[in-house]
């Protein structure tokens, strides 16, 4: 009786010195909380819409991270992947094309609007009747004659004085990484929306991909200290036209 006790009490022991040395699982994830807005073409919010990353939840590895849009278009991805490829679920509206993120944690996504579609496309209806007068084919004399040609009549993007090349070394020589952003370990792609006036002023500052900690502030400050743009051109007058800038905060080791 006493060796079937000790014999009891080595196994327990061997078990416990196992299990004691047995080293914990460490899973790592490089994952964000992204959140952010999905409008249409109108800039109207998109509801009731799915996004998810290619990342899959730790306790259900065949399914992936997702979220649904509120009535507002608001959305927010907890576990994203830091570089992911975000998709939508099939919609007979927009064109849901995937959409890639470089490191932001905020996002305004402008989904297309599918075009209509035509029943008709394959058979045509048509609706024949009896003509009850000859059909007349219409007659007219051509003049060519250079002197009536509208010079003004052509189109041009906007441009920034010195050229676009020259605006993006300015944003490199200006940009300075926030100190903030540093402290807390930040980076990512920015991207800011703004709009190029008739007057050339750049205005209506709009943040489509942001990761916060002044990064966003410091390239529109910058973009508004910067000289004017030559406007854009339509038609022989200028225009009011939309553009965006993009900027990857990256951290390296050394």
């Amino acid at each position: 009786m006493r060796t079937f006790l000790c014999a009891i009490l080595l196994l327990v022991s061997i078990n416990l010195s196992a299990q004691k040395s047995k080293p914990d699982t460490v899973i790592k994830r490089d994952t964000i909380n992204l959140r952010g807005y999905i409008y249409d073409n109108m800039r109207k919010p998109i509801r009731h819409i799915g996004i998810q990353s290619t990342n899959t939840w730790m306790e259900a590895p065949s399914w992936h991270v997702g979220a649904m849009t509120d009535t507002t278009g608001y959305f927010e991805l907890k576990g994203a992947k830091f570089n992911d490829t975000l998709t939508f679920e099939e919609s007979v509206l927009y064109n849901a094309v995937p959409v890639y993120n470089k490191g932001s944690r905020y996002m305004i996504i402008y989904l297309a609007s599918l075009p209509p579609i035509d029943i008709t496309a394959q058979n045509p209806i048509a609706i024949t009747a009896v003509r009850k007068h000859k059909k007349v084919t219409p007659i007219f004399n051509v003049t060519y004659s250079t002197a009536n040609i509208d010079k003004f009549s052509f189109q041009a993007p906007p441009k920034f004085e010195g050229g676009n090349g020259h605006f993006t070394e300015l944003i490199k020589q200006q940009l300075h990484y926030p100190p903030k952003a540093i402290d807390n370990n930040i980076e990512g792609t920015v991207t800011v929306a703004f709009q190029v006036e008739r007057d050339g002023f750049p205005v209506n500052f709009k943040v489509l991909k942001g990761i916060g900690y002044g990064c966003e502030e410091v390239l529109i400050n910058i973009i508004k200290s910067l000289p004017h743009w030559r406007p854009a051109i339509e038609n022989g007058r200028p225009v009011a036209v939309p553009q965006t800038v993009s900027v990857e905060f990256k951290l390296t080791d050394k």
